[in-house]
């Protein structure tokens, strides 16, 4: 029991270390800056529930909308309130085509003997936005993701740490939003 235990760990460490992840038109840059709290208004953020494994996607926005926005009171649900703002987000996974996910398993099952990719899945974000109880806009962004992971890979997987990551590209995302809401705030 404990020798399959170890063989199973192994080869699932081993599996990972030959993926490669990438984000289109998301390089790898320092993190967003916080933003002065300068708003005494309230705003409230309604969170989804990733429907895939989530990757710090979920953690990013938690965190930008907490610590790196102008308002000084924010809190996290779904009542749009009153006076302030309410930003409900999203979030829409786009799976790979139904031959990557073939040779996407297919590669897990041999511990990456086969090659596998994919460069369509990724997520389709939205930020509802509501100022004093009403609805003033809906913001739309597309992520797309590239995927490869294959034995022959695993001498690259240093790429790993110069491209984005999910965290990163949702905190991008995120002040992006911001940035063309900015006439609402």
């Amino acid at each position: 029991m404990k020798f399959t235990k170890t063989i199973l760990i192994t080869t699932f460490v081993f599996a990972f270390s030959n993926c490669l992840i990438s984000y289109k038109d998301f390089p790898k840059i320092p993190p967003v800056p916080a933003h002065e709290k300068t708003s005494d208004a309230e705003f409230v953020y309604a969170l989804p529930s990733f429907p895939k494994l989530n990757l710090g996607g979920r953690e990013a926005l938690k965190n930008y909308f907490d610590n790196k926005t102008q308002f000084k009171k924010t809190s996290e649900g779904e009542n749009v309130p009153k006076a302030g703002y309410l930003v409900n987000v999203k979030v829409n996974y786009r799976s790979p085509s139904t031959p990557a996910v073939v040779f996407l398993g297919l590669s897990t099952l041999t511990a990456t003997f086969l090659p596998a990719w994919s460069n369509q899945d990724g997520y389709d974000i939205e930020y509802h936005l509501y100022k004093n109880g009403n609805k003033v806009g809906v913001y739309e962004y597309h992520v797309f993701r590239n995927y490869s992971q294959w034995i022959v890979l695993a001498v690259f997987a240093f790429f790993n740490s110069e491209t984005a990551t999910e965290k990163e590209v949702f905190e991008r995302i995120t002040n992006q939003f911001f940035e063309d809401a900015k006439s609402h705030f």
